[in-house]
């Protein structure tokens, strides 16, 4: 049964322009400790931050918390399997936080270009399970973004 839904779009010169007035600040306070060694390795930091910005504000959104704790970007890891397909890995405080929602799968899909980056994230949970802070999933949600704090 799905939980909730959350999507998000970057523009990557934005994560650009931040990456150049924050520096390495910018990753401390976007990337989970996972993360570190992909961001070392990729060739491209803006990008890289986009698709992580993406897909955690997808994933905030799909919870319907936003971010708040415990949801936040460092408590979430997006991950790649050996297929490369995309996927989270959760701090042990979220993933707790998560299974007392009765979440027990997230499905992220990512798509970028050169400009943009695109998030989207399906939240599933236990059949018995519903959503104590809105009514079924007849409600509109719009959110939108600024630009991240650093």
């Amino acid at each position: 049964m799905i939980y909730g839904i959350g999507t998000d779009i970057v523009a990557v010169k934005r994560m650009d322009d931040l990456h150049v007035r924050y520096g390495g600040k910018l990753a401390e306070r976007l990337l989970a400790p996972d993360e570190w060694g992909d961001y070392a390795e990729a060739s491209n930091k803006e990008h890289f931050l986009a698709k992580r910005f993406a897909a955690k504000e997808a994933f905030a959104k799909a919870v319907g918390t936003g971010m708040r704790a415990p949801v936040s970007f460092t408590t979430i890891s997006v991950v790649h399997d050996a297929h490369g397909k995309p996927g989270f890995v959760y701090s042990p405080e979220l993933g707790v936080w998560l299974k007392s929602r009765g979440i027990n799968s997230t499905h992220l899909s990512l798509s970028d270009e050169q400009d943009y980056v695109v998030a989207f994230v399906v939240a599933e949970c236990m059949q018995t399970h519903t959503q104590p802070h809105t009514q079924p999933h007849t409600q509109t949600h719009t959110q939108t973004r600024t630009e991240p704090r650093a």
